[in-house]
């Protein structure tokens, strides 16, 4: 068992710093009775827990006729975040306390009043990721990632243009048409076809078509196959998404390679081209992949579904895994100029990939009405479970949703980031509040691994506030830092449907910063409509297969429509269709509306979210810049944990208040 790593991120801002995150957003003015002015300032989130924050924050109240009354209020409210748009949203706002070091005594009472009263009806908008920074203390813990696996997968190395084909386990075929003349490969999202009268495999991907006499065998390009074959292939082009090469048509077909384990294609364009990154580490131009070249040691590092895997020799030496922490210490001096420096993310204690850790833990949350959402849940025959190690729990196996069985034969499931309850698999499903203690304790050697990221917060008799972090669509903080997939291979179902298991490798998942462009003849995802399934772990929208649909959980799991098994009977977008053993080439068919926002899988659900954007909102949104009697109000004021104030000018001189004056001072 791997130790359990922890670390502790201490961001401690200066008050410049955090005026420049907040400006966008802070001070905030809101009109109180009698004509009072009150202006809040940039909160500081002292506890944070679930949706929940308690934080406490600078303010000035003022009525236009006397000079401003400066203070510290601490209060409680609800947090909703998008981390689409960046933006999070204090709501159900209540006062604790408030302090007033130059009103009199006789005031306060009034002056706490006159705020407590009107704090329910805030609403205040922050930038997401400065509120996240501005959490003195984050504690990153990866218990619930602890025994990812990061032994390395097959990893092919190509100095020539190659397309990298996965098979799910041993092929497995059906008929096409009823009809053994004609069968195709289930476990593959790939175009694969087998003809009976002359006994040969047929795929077809990019611009190309290949033939094979052994599926896992060799492959050799042809100009045409046959013509009821290459009329299969048209209805299937016809039904599935356009063509994806990423890097354009090379002058003739890429090499196939097919594999049935888990595996991984690594490319340059010829021999390796090195340029130098930091002292003895030096990184291949020549190539879409991430490699670099320790000199001292004369190893290559490749950097795969966020994991660090070494050799000597590309082409015939055994790959080895490198735990972040023991990456030479050189590595963290990558310059951040560097044109690889988007790897940084990748390497522990970087800023990088602090921001990487912070990107991981922070929930997209939303508001469920309990009457509106539902899910529908199919399974291939009656309802099979299996038992999760380490808990009382068990899961479908038979169905592409995410569904688990408790005890009481209780019934859980999640659909699109939302907890459903049932008293029977097959429903009907209502919105759930609770979901078992025990899911915590599912190890990521079980496929649904990944519910343990979806969390219910809070939940009244109309609305359950719940969210999730980015472990619910395959992205995992381990030795501090993002990993893609869980590094498992999960047994797939095979019964009257196929139903595919998330994996990791075989995808390109990685996570680039949009600036960053590499451009070689390398690295080519043959795209073409496949069997009809997303085949693959990583982070959404990243990565790329043969065809099918890419990236694990593209939004939230083998859910119905991603992991789409293939039924004549779904609006999917399968470009073939069979029960039992038969397939039936369907024309027109009516393909399912692909998933619309990986960032927030909750904008995917048309029914039952209350979107926060739609919610009204007291908020100007801008800053407010005031004068109070000829007097510019602060740039920026914040208030320490003892209700100290403190303020700063935009030229960056700070002041402390005491004596009723602002004194100009240090913050160390």
């Amino acid at each position: 068992m791997q130790k359990l790593f922890t670390i502790v991120v201490l961001l401690l801002f200066s008050i410049a710093s955090k005026a420049q995150d907040s400006v966008a957003y802070w001070p905030k003015q809101i009109q109180l009775q009698d004509d009072y002015v009150l202006t809040i300032y940039a909160p500081e989130p002292e506890n944070f827990t679930n949706n929940i924050l308690d934080a406490r924050a600078a303010f000035s109240m003022h009525d236009n006729n006397n000079l401003p009354v400066f203070g510290a209020m601490w209060f409680e409210c609800r947090v909703q975040t998008d981390v689409k748009n960046n933006e999070v949203n204090f709501e159900d706002i209540r006062l604790v306390n408030a302090s007033f070091p130059d009103a009199t005594a006789e005031t306060i009472q009034g002056l706490q009043k006159m705020i407590a009263e009107s704090a329910p009806n805030w609403h205040f908008n922050s930038i997401l990721k400065s509120f996240y920074k501005n959490l003195n203390v984050i504690g990153i813990n990866n218990a619930y990632s602890e025994n990812l696996k990061s032994n390395p997968p097959k990893i092919i190395y190509s100095k020539s243009p190659t397309a990298l084909v996965s098979i799910d386990g041993d092929p497995i075929l059906a008929n096409i048409n009823g009809s053994e003349m004609y069968q195709y490969i289930v476990n593959t999202p790939q175009f694969l076809i087998r003809s009976s009268s002359d006994k040969q495999y047929y795929l077809y991907g990019g611009n190309w078509w290949y033939t094979a006499s052994d599926p896992l065998g060799t492959w050799k390009s042809i100009e045409t196959p046959p013509a009821y074959i290459s009329q299969l292939a048209k209805g299937a082009k016809e039904l599935g998404s356009s063509d994806n090469n990423q890097n354009g048509d090379p002058d003739t077909a890429p090499k196939l390679i097919i594999t049935k384990d888990p595996a991984e294609l690594i490319q340059t364009n010829g021999e390796p081209e090195i340029a130098l990154v930091y002292e003895s580490l030096l990184h291949v131009t020549n190539s879409n992949d991430e490699i670099l070249f320790d000199a001292n040691s004369d190893y290559y590092y490749v950097l795969i579904a966020g994991r660090w895997y070494k050799t000597k020799n590309m082409e015939r030496g055994t790959w080895a895994f490198v735990a972040p922490e023991e990456l030479p210490d050189f590595f963290k001096e990558i310059p951040p100029t560097s044109s690889v420096s988007h790897i940084r993310m990748s390497i522990p204690g970087t800023p990088e990939s602090i921001s990487a850790a912070l990107d991981n833990t922070i929930p997209q949350t939303a508001i469920v009405d309990r009457t509106k959402a539902t899910m529908q849940l199919e399974f291939d025959g009656d309802p099979q479970f299996e038992a999760i190690e380490g808990t009382s729990l068990k899961y479908g196996v038979n169905t592409n949703g995410s569904v688990l069985q408790d005890s009481t034969s209780t019934y859980y499931a999640v659909d699109q980031a939302v907890w459903f309850v049932s008293d029977n698999p097959s429903g009907p499903w209502k919105v759930a509040d609770v979901f078992p203690k025990e899911v915590k304790n599912i190890p990521p050697s079980c496929p649904v691994f990944n519910l343990k990221f979806v969390s219910v917060y809070d939940a009244t008799s109309d609305i359950v506030y719940l969210g999730y972090t980015a472990g619910y669509t395959g992205a995992f903080l381990y030795h501090g830092v993002v990993y893609y997939g869980t590094g498992y291979k999960y047994k797939p179902w095979y019964g009257s449907r196929y139903i595919p298991r998330p994996t990791t490798y075989g995808n390109g998942a990685k996570k680039k910063p949009v600036n960053v462009t590499v451009s070689v003849s390398a690295g080519y995802g043959m795209g073409y409509p496949g069997m009809g399934y997303g085949y693959g772990m990583g982070y959404p929208g990243m990565g790329y297969g043969f065809g099918g649909y890419p990236g694990m959980y593209p939004y939230g799991g083998y859910e119905g429509g991603v992991y789409n098994s293939i039924d004549p009977n779904e609006a999917s977008y399968s470009t073939l269709s069979y029960r039992s053993e038969t397939v039936t080439f369907n024309n027109d068919n009516n393909k399912r509306e692909k998933p619309i926002d990986p960032k927030n899988i909750y904008n995917n659900r048309k029914i039952g979210i209350i979107k926060t954007e739609d919610a009204q909102r007291d908020d100007p949104m801008k800053p407010i810049i005031l004068e109070y009697n000829n007097e510019s109000a602060p740039f920026h004021m914040y208030a320490d944990q003892n209700g100290n104030l403190y303020r700063q000018d935009q030229d960056g001189t700070t002041y402390e208040r005491k004596d009723a004056d602002w004194q100009k001072t240090k913050v160390e």
